[in-house]
This record gives structure tokens, sequence and C-alpha cells, in this order.
């Protein structure tokens, strides 16, 4: 017959193992969230920059006009 407490303490061990998992996907997930936020907001300001706020080589619209 196998030993009940053998039994707990290999059960005790798989536990902490998962907990020690779910730690540190929790966080990578903090550091994947924190970098998508921060992508996310250099893309807003990228993307909604004025007009006259864009480089000078950017007047495609200009050159599609007057051929």
């Amino acid at each position: 017959m196998a030993d009940p407490m053998c039994d707990v303490a290999f059960l005790q061990d798989a536990v902490n193992e998962l907990w020690n998992q779910v730690r540190d996907l929790q966080w990578e997930l903090g550091e994947v969230r924190s970098r998508m936020l921060r992508e996310i907001c250099r893309l807003r300001r990228a993307l909604l920059l004025p007009v006259e706020d864009w480089p000078a080589g950017n007047d495609d619209a200009d050159n599609n006009n007057n051929n």
C-alpha cells in the first residue's frame, strides 16, 4: 500500500510548481501588456500628427496631383 504522506508531499510539490509557473506567466503578461501600451501610445502619436508636422519628403499627394 502506498504511503499517504508521500502522496501528499508529491501533490504539494506539484501545486507549488504550478503556482511558480502561474507567477512567472503573470510577470511575463505584465511585461507584454506594458510593451503593448507603450507601442499603442507611440503609434497614436505617430498617426495623429497634423499634416503640417510631416517631414518635407512626404508630399506624395501633391506629386500625384501634378502628374
